[in-house]
């Protein structure tokens, strides 16, 4: 996942600053008496920001200050804070309007931009760099729940060197590296989208110490069910029929997609067994 300029992860120190709010652009903005790190320490400083910002009309909503997106969007997203949206502001993933203070406001379109941002990011564990190329692609922009699925359609023919799918992690390429090796990534002979999918979910476990390596028994698992379920329509596979292939392709991925919620159900009966009794309400 994106969350910084270079490796690891660079915005904690934004996202714990609960109590920051949003700043007037004033001399600060863009001036050209500020350097860049005094600049940025200035954008970082926590201060209040008013209920309603200076000019805004009391009238109808058509426009929302950071701390009402905050408050508004956090529910959904509650890593979200203003630090955040200023970085993405930083970042230029958004790019927001001021009133004369110089006090952040956004319209509805910037607050669906910022929708769709955390849901890539935060759901799909895109970095911000997909993210922004994405937008600067001229892709529109839908609803947050209809994200997942375009985003399959338009990057599914994406591939990567080592090099670039470790720049999109965030990562040494030594752990790309050991993802190929080990056989979870790479198979085809190149790095797909759906292999930086993959790399996101095992960089995910990885900050759990779950390494690349212990990966290996979850590769076994899965290809020994794929080989049950290639025997289990082979005739269909085998018979040379175009849509008979095609069908039992379908039938494959849905006996995948049963059998990942299947051990979703039977892993989280193993966790409860973690401490018995202790999570009555937890289960389903």
């Amino acid at each position: 996942m994106d969350h910084g300029e270079g490796r690891g992860n660079h915005t904690a120190g934004y996202e714990n600053q609960e109590t920051a709010l949003d700043a007037p652009a004033g001399r600060a903005e863009g001036h050209p008496e500020r350097c860049p790190s005094e600049q940025r320490l200035y954008e970082d400083a926590p201060e209040r920001v008013p209920e309603r910002a200076p000019g805004q009309p009391s009238g109808g909503k058509d426009s929302y200050t950071i701390g009402e997106v905050v408050e508004r969007l956090r529910p959904d997203y509650p890593s979200l804070s203003v630090s955040k949206i200023r970085y993405l502001e930083r970042r230029r993933l958004i790019s927001l309007n001021r009133t004369r203070g110089g006090y952040r406001l956004f319209s509805s379109q910037d607050v669906e931009l910022l929708k769709y941002i955390l849901k890539l990011q935060e759901e799909e564990y895109l970095p911000l760099k997909v993210i922004k190329k994405r937008i600067e692609g001229g892709a529109p922009i839908m609803p947050a729940n209809e994200a997942s699925n375009e985003l399959s359609r338009v990057l599914e023919d994406r591939t990567y060197t080592r090099e670039e799918l470790a720049d999109s992690l965030e990562a040494d390429t030594r752990f790309v590296e050991e993802l190929i090796s080990v056989g979870v990534i790479g198979r085809n002979g190149e790095l797909t989208q759906r292999d930086a999918e993959i790399a996101r979910m095992a960089q995910e476990m990885a900050k759990y110490s779950i390494q690349p390596r212990h990966l290996r028994g979850i590769m076994a698992a899965v290809e020994r069910e794929a080989a049950m379920f290639k025997q289990i329509l082979n005739p269909e596979l085998r018979s040379g029929d175009e849509q008979r292939v095609s069908e039992a392709v379908g039938k494959a991925r849905h006996l995948a997609a049963v059998d990942s919620r299947l051990k979703e159900l039977m892993m989280a009966n193993a966790i409860d067994s973690f401490a018995p009794g202790s999570f009555p309400n937890e289960r389903g």
